[in-house]
Formats: C-alpha cells, structure tokens, sequence
C-alpha cells in the first residue's frame, strides 16, 4: 500500500465518467457529482497486490497521527490507482477502501471520499509548512 498525505487549504473532485480500467472495476454508487472540503488532510493511496488488514491499519494509524499532527478533524479519503503499478485487483482494492471508511465511523473526524471507481477532476490547494506532503509505504 502506498499513500500520499497531503495537508490542504481546500480540495474538491468532480466526476466526469466511470472508469474502465483496470479491467473488472465496479464504480461505487455516487453520492453527489462533487465533493469538497477545506483545511483538510487529504489521503491519496493505493492498494497493492498482498495488502492486507494489517498494512490498512497502518496506514490508518498514519492517517489519525498526521491529522494530529498538522490539527485538523477533516479527511478526504481518496483512492488513487496511479501511485504504483503493482495494483491489487479492484475487488481487493475497493474492499480495503470500504473497510477504512469504515473505520472512521463513531470517531470525531468529518471524512468524506472522492468516488471510488470514477475519471475525476482534482482541484487541490496544498499548504507549504514543512509537513504538508507526506509519502509512505506499508
């Protein structure tokens, strides 16, 4: 699993269409054609091939420990295929995804999620201070 942190003055993503790539992917249902969010951790990551419940906990772990760190309760979960091209399947993939915004249900944090399974447009405003962008494997 490979993740990308980023601390945002304001992101938003906007559908353009369902994705046919990788082959076999079941967009999501939608919530909204757009979603945005301002002073905010925004989480890019991807789910490789062998990624299991403990690499997502990890990655969760980082995600509470950064939010901490840079003080802030709102996150955008979003995934995104192209940190590496060792993709796991999109089944794998969109399960970890489910699980981790699952994970956030019952803590006081205001998560939202760009769609899982759509082209979108990014806007993305990044903050400048030195721990505005983080980039990890698990």
């Amino acid at each position: 699993m490979k993740a990308l942190l980023l601390h945002a003055n304001k992101f938003a993503t906007k559908i353009i269409e369902e994705s046919t790539r990788p082959n076999g992917i079941k967009p999501e249902n939608k919530k909204s054609p757009l979603e945005e969010m301002e002073e905010c951790l925004v989480c890019f990551f991807t789910v490789e091939n062998g990624d299991n419940e403990t690499k997502l906990e990890n990655f969760y772990n980082e995600i509470i420990k950064t939010a901490k760190e840079i003080g802030t309760k709102n996150l955008m979960i979003s995934p995104f295929v192209h940190l590496s091209n060792n993709i796991a399947s999109p089944e794998v993939s969109k399960s970890i995804y489910e699980l981790l915004m699952s994970k956030f249900k019952n803590t006081d944090y205001k998560v939202s999620a760009s769609h899982f399974g759509y082209h979108k447009s990014l806007q993305l405003d990044i903050k400048g201070h030195p721990s505005s962008f983080r980039y990890r494997e698990f």
